[in-house]
């Protein structure tokens, strides 16, 4: 039994993250010694972006703004209000994190992409209505704040699909359209869509969001829920690469055989770039820490293409964009 979310573009939190995560990787491309911790909140028309940050580096972070809301689907006029302060000098040149940090990974051998089922399924039913709501004219009607959930539950599985549409589309046919959609590529399940009626009012124009609200729960379908969350962090804090080396050393044993479904968990203690633990069991409770060489979570040695900037908001991006390729998924 589990249950998946995937979230549109335009969905409040994922456009919040989407903001901070384009203003990170603004500033990793000019400056890849650049330290950030960045939040945004906001809605009803503004956008509250604070935060701390070191870098050589300045430039207009209101237009990185404005065009992270435009290539999320906020179409509605949106006032940034933008308020950063200059990281700590104690903060500027420390390893890892100044909090401790745990961070998990999971890979189960269900789906290709070592993923749960309905993971696999909420991606697939996301991707498929992103896709059409930028490829196809026909689907114009079809806004960006969409939510994908799957619930696999007593062998029934059910997809339920809230999706912002324009005030001329009729509700049922709304619903007609995407379950006419959705409905072959998911044989024998039941689709719900927009079961509160009509929403023609959406997104960060009429409803209020948060960044960091994800967890790599959302992305991998981990059992435990993870809370943390490394939006708006430069890439080489933990919370970022140390969940995307978690997962990436989860699919590696399940490749290897060594269980059906395996989770990995990584502790920091603060200022300190080797893990504390490693911790990883399979789905009997058998103990692989002992196959895990801890240089793999060293942050003084992350592989080169988990820092490239594009990754901040390809990470993101990634669950309702088909197109995307993240080095630890392949």
């Amino acid at each position: 039994m589990s249950l998946s979310r995937v979230r549109g573009p335009g969905h409040p939190d994922q456009t919040c993250d989407l903001v901070v995560s384009s203003i990170v990787e603004e500033y990793l491309r000019r400056d890849p010694a650049a330290r950030l911790k960045v939040y945004a909140c906001g809605g009803q028309g503004a956008l509250f972006v604070a935060g701390e940050i070191f870098s050589s580096v300045d430039f207009d972070v209101s237009a990185i703004v404005r065009r992270a809301l435009g290539q999320s689907g906020v179409t509605v006029p949106m006032e940034p209000f933008i308020a950063f302060e200059p990281m700590a000098s104690a903060r500027v040149n420390a390893v890892g994190s100044r909090e401790v940090t745990t961070v998990i990974g999971y890979a189960t051998d269900e789906t290709r992409d070592y993923v749960p089922r309905t993971v696999e399924m909420a991606r697939d039913a996301a991707r498929e209505l992103e896709r059409r709501r930028v490829s196809d004219p026909d689907w114009f009607w079809l806004g960006a704040d969409y939510t994908v959930m799957v619930d696999d539950h007593a062998q029934k599985t059910l997809i339920v699909i809230h999706a912002e549409h324009v005030p001329a589309e009729n509700i049922e046919d709304v619903r007609a359209r995407i379950t006419e959609l959705l409905l072959p590529r998911f044989a024998g399940a039941t689709i719900r869509v927009n079961l509160a009626g009509e929403e023609v009012k959406a997104g960060l124009g009429s409803r209020m969001g948060g960044s960091g609200r994800g967890s790599a729960q959302d992305q991998y379908g981990s059992p435990v829920p993870a809370n943390v969350s490394g939006v708006g962090f430069h890439l080489d804090h933990p919370s970022n690469v140390g969940t995307w080396l978690a997962r990436s050393v989860a699919k590696e044993l399940v490749a290897a055989k060594r269980g059906k479904a395996v989770m990995v968990q990584a502790t920091w203690l603060p200022l300190e770039a080797r893990p504390h633990a490693i911790r990883a069991r399979n789905e009997k409770g058998e103990n692989l820490s002992s196959f895990i060489a801890p240089d793999r979570f060293d942050l003084s040695r992350i592989p080169s293409e988990f820092l490239a900037p594009s990754l901040a908001t390809a990470s993101i991006r990634h669950a309702f964009d088909g197109s995307i390729e993240l080095p630890w998924e392949n």
